[in-house]
């Protein structure tokens, strides 16, 4: 009997070893396709999306004829100096199978989580280079990573097909927390209704699913829109109505909630340009925010979600510069009362 038992094994591991084999010929085959469908910029690649355009993401803008690029997400478009046989389509649903790859290598792995908005890329369980694609077997595009994460085919997609690229916001930012949670909230933006620790029920009558869902949502929206939102706010439900202003930081452009103002600040809270109108300088340093240290964007924008209900009229800030300390003041939104009014609803009477 113990006999009869070793055809079955080795069949069964025949199978599973081949199994691998195949899967790992194919992701190699989509390595070969990179390379023959790609074109070197500087130190990296931009592969063909169609027979006139190749995609890639960098930090700056290349030295080459660019049709288009989101400074957000660093997507850019560049014309294809000859056409390729073979170009990279998306895939319409993610396959099981993943793997990053590139002209040079091949990482096989899955995702962690997903993209939530602008400043939280998607992550993946191996080390990515940057224009690293995240295919399955069959080639097609799940997404491209920018080194740091992965930007999702949502997002490529909305670059490619948006004649004009503009994001929206409502001045708030989410992550799954006991439902879509709203983590921050930015004291400056005019006639927001969202308050810090809103969950987001539905968003015109459609349920959320997760906070990467509805930020897209929001993103992808146009700018000016007013759209209907169900929140929980503590143990009641509230209908509340949103217009939807143009996005003008994160990603790649530091999101510090001060963009209203013209201030940019880099991650380590250093001035990136002159701000005549503020009196603040390139180079100078961010210290304290309503007398508390700061030392990351991540420290400004929770100090700030704080100060949306609070009593203070004003936002202080204490920079230095060259050894030299000193103080600014930004006003908080004054928001119209007929804007922040709350109707009681329930989500089985939004349709």
């Amino acid at each position: 009997m113990a006999l009869g038992r070793i055809p079955a094994f080795f069949s069964l591991l025949f199978l599973f070893t081949h199994a691998l084999y195949v899967q790992a010929q194919d992701f190699q085959s989509c390595q070969l396709k990179y390379q023959i469908s790609s074109i070197k910029i500087n130190n990296t690649h931009a592969f063909a999306i169609n027979d006139k355009y190749a995609l890639l993401y960098t930090e700056k803008k290349p030295e080459y004829e660019v049709i288009k690029r989101d400074p957000f997400l660093g997507l850019t478009l560049i014309n294809l100096p000859k056409r390729f046989k073979h170009t990279f389509k998306f895939y319409q649903h993610n396959p099981k199978g993943l793997a990053g790859v590139l002209p040079t290598s091949v990482s096989e792995g899955k995702f962690t989580s997903e993209q939530v908005g602008l400043n939280y890329l998607a992550q993946f369980s191996k080390p990515l280079e940057a224009n690293a694609i995240v295919t399955g077997t069959c080639c097609g595009v799940v997404g491209l990573s920018a080194g740091n994460g992965v930007i999702e085919k949502e997002y490529i997609r909305h670059f490619l097909e948006s004649e004009k690229l503009d994001y929206s916001d409502i001045g708030i930012r989410l992550a799954d927390k006991n439902g879509v949670c709203v983590i921050e909230v930015n004291p400056f933006f005019v006639n927001s209704p969202f308050l810090l620790n809103d969950v987001i029920l539905s968003m015109d009558g459609k349920k959320t699913s997760s906070a990467a869902e509805l930020s897209r949502k929001i993103l992808f929206s146009q700018p000016k829109s007013e759209h209907v939102f169900v929140v929980l706010r503590g143990a009641k439900e509230h209908k509340i109505k949103a217009v939807l202003k143009k996005r003008l930081s994160g990603g790649l452009i530091p999101d510090s909630f001060f963009d209203l103002f013209g201030l940019e600040l880099d991650e380590n809270l250093i001035v990136k340009k002159d701000n005549p109108k503020f009196e603040i300088k390139k180079d100078d340093r961010l210290l304290l925010l309503m007398q508390k240290e700061v030392k990351t964007l991540a420290d400004v924008r929770r100090l700030l979600s704080q100060e949306k209900t609070s009593d203070n009229e004003m936002i202080v800030l204490m920079f230095q510069r060259k050894g030299f300390d000193f103080f600014i003041h930004f006003d908080k939104a004054k928001n119209k009362k007929e804007s922040m009014a709350m109707e009681k609803a329930n989500v089985s009477s939004v349709n």
